[in-house]
This record gives structure tokens, sequence and C-alpha cells, in this order.
């Protein structure tokens, strides 16, 4: 995982994407922590609420500092589940002599001489060798847009369907 070489194609959330999707989650946990208050007061007299006594109990608590401290934790809490999401993604490296595979911390290494097919199914490629063995079929981010391109740019099948 990290650098690749000029003569490489990334497919997948690299660390631009992770940063926007990370301010992203923060961004949204700031909105939800704002505006929970008056959504609450909304619905505070429902009986559907789950755990309604426990929520009323902490959203009645008047504390200025809460006011902060609520978007601040919500922040926190979207910003970590945007970063798990954007490591948990498979993230292929192409280039002329071999794909490489990183995924959930693991890395494998595809050699073209193994490679007969590949192409799009959905937003998932699909790597096939010659005997008919799937090498990768996992949706990868980016891939509707950038992966014809780069498999024919590398010299690998792509077949278009």
């Amino acid at each position: 995982m990290g650098f690749h070489k000029p003569t490489e194609t990334v497919l997948g959330v690299d660390a631009g994407d992770r940063n926007w999707a990370i301010g992203f989650g923060a961004a949204i946990g700031v909105a939800i922590g704002a505006v929970l208050p008056l959504v609450w007061n909304s619905i505070d007299d429902s009986d559907w609420v789950p755990a309604h006594d426990l929520v009323s109990a902490i959203m009645s608590v008047d504390i200025t500092a809460i006011a902060f401290l609520r978007p601040a934790a919500l922040a926190v809490v979207g910003a970590a589940l945007m970063w798990i999401w954007a490591v948990t993604q498979p993230r292929l490296t192409i280039s002329d002599d071999e794909i490489v595979v990183e995924h959930k911390g693991s890395e494998r290494v595809i050699r073209r001489d193994q490679v007969s097919g590949a192409y799009l199914d959905g937003s998932a490629i699909i790597i096939d060798s010659a005997d008919g063995r799937r090498l990768f079929d996992e949706d990868v981010e980016g891939a509707k847009k950038r992966a014809g391109e780069a498999f024919r740019r590398h010299g690998y099948p792509w077949e278009s369907r």
C-alpha cells in the first residue's frame, strides 16, 4: 500500500477520495448533531421511539457544552465510519506485468499471464483466468469510468459488455 509508479494505474479509493469522504462524514455528523434537538422536539411525545426514556433523558440535559459536544461527537462518529468504509474498499494497481489487489489489509498479485479477460459487471470488476477461474470479482470505487481504459492501456484483454 502506498506509492505507485507513474507507469501504474490505480483503481479504487485513493488518499484524496478517502480524505474527502472523511470530511464529508464529519460534516454530516455536525449537521445531524445540530438538527437533532429540533427533530427530538417534534417527536418527543411519540410512543414509537425506541428507548424513549433514555433518549429523553439525554436530550433534556441543559448544559451549554452539550450544544457543542453533540455535533463534535457525531462528527467523530461520521468521520470514523467513512474512514472504515474507505480502508475496506478494494484497490487495484495495474501495471504492464501484474495487477496488485489490496483489500482489507492484505495484498495479492495477479500475474499478467494468468489473465485471460477482464470486464465490468455493474460496478464490479471481473478478472478471469484462461482455465475459467475467477481471479477477482469485487466492486471497485470509480471502476465504471476508468477500468476499461486502464486495462487496455496496460495491454490486458478488456471485454465491453
